[in-house]
């Protein structure tokens, strides 16, 4: 447990502190500069305002990404314990609030880490290889969406379009095309480096991939959200990060209605899971008996299509946890 709470909330240039105080009343810090002499200067106030020791300090800000990694590192080079928390998480725990600004926000912040002090945990720094490879991952993404813009903004247009216009037109989105599928190969290849670099993380890569559907994105897509399979205890929390995993939706004394799943899970990967549910259905027998079994039972598609990405995320936390590759049923039929 510790002896004082801050709240902070960060900006692109600055970023506003508050405290809990021994009185339980939140104590306005005021604003710093969002670098290493703000950081420096946040650090002299909270010496001035409390009596405990840094490590007594528990400092809690939103993971708003560029902005909030410079602080993370910096406080946990200098051994103060900190958390960098889901924004949303951070909202929707706030409940309704009319108006906001940095002042309000950092105090919110501040009784947030206070009234869940028991359930937060110190933010640990992310592995160089794993960073990389979600900087690379990113990256890859970013690409993707690009050519696929490009893919479909001509065919919008086409009818639109004179023919030469149209010729002109089409010639710039084939160099494009070319220039994106170029900057794909060349970063699929760094993914594969970075993990093949990193002996855990290419041994647990082969062990996912030796599941029927798992593919080399998908795969290192799990190993960079799961911090190679450090950050989730088990299959049932990376689905619903994934947000792929039902939950019951009954009230009172109502009918049991439809399990739903969460609209909050990690979009990227539950639309990668979707890609592999597919291509196991097609490809392993279990699972592509599995699917018609259901399907023959009435089961929407949706549903028996979620139910394999769940299935094919069980697979790979087994492998992972006994360390030895997916082994299918013998002689299924």
């Amino acid at each position: 447990m510790y002896s004082l709470y801050v709240g902070i909330d960060i900006s692109k240039l600055s970023f506003h502190a508050a405290m809990l105080s021994g009185n339980n009343t939140v104590v306005d810090l005021g604003c710093f500069t969002n670098d290493y002499s703000g950081f420096e200067n946040l650090i002299v106030r909270l010496k001035q305002e409390s009596k405990c020791e840094k490590n007594e300090w528990f400092i809690c800000f939103e993971n708003t990404g560029t902005y909030s990694k410079s602080l993370l590192e910096w406080l946990v080079s200098q051994q103060i314990p900190c958390r960098e928390e889901n924004a949303l998480r951070i909202s929707r725990s706030m409940g309704l609030r009319r108006g906001k600004d940095d002042k309000v926000d950092a105090r919110d912040i501040c009784v947030y880490a206070f009234r869940h002090r028991d359930t937060l945990k110190p933010t640990q720094l992310t592995k160089p290889g794993i960073s990389r490879l979600r900087k690379l991952l990113s990256r890859r993404s970013f690409v993707i969406r690009q050519k696929h813009g490009c893919q479909v903004s001509l065919k919008e247009q086409k009818s639109e379009l004179d023919v030469d216009l149209n010729k002109i037109m089409s010639d710039q989105n084939d160099r494009l095309l070319q220039l994106y599928n170029e900057q794909l190969t060349v970063l699929e290849k760094l993914i594969r480096e970075t993990i093949e670099k990193d002996p855990a993380m290419k041994k647990n890569d082969q062990l996912a991939q030796s599941v029927k559907g798992i593919g080399p994105i998908t795969s290192a897509f799990i190993i960079a959200h799961t911090h190679n399979f450090e950050r989730f205890e088990n299959a049932r929390q990376f689905a619903c990060y994934s947000g792929i995993a039902p939950f019951p939706n009954r009230s009172g004394t109502s009918l049991k209605g439809k399990t739903r799943v969460s609209p909050f899970g990690n979009k990227q990967l539950k639309a990668l899971l979707s890609n592999c549910a597919n291509a196991a259905i097609a490809f392993d027998k279990e699972l592509k008996s599995y699917y018609l079994r259901k399907k023959a039972e009435g089961k929407e598609y949706g549903t028996v299509l979620n139910a394999v990405k769940n299935k094919l995320v069980q697979r790979v936390f087994a492998v992972i946890k006994r360390q030895s590759p997916y082994v299918p049923l013998m002689n299924y039929t």
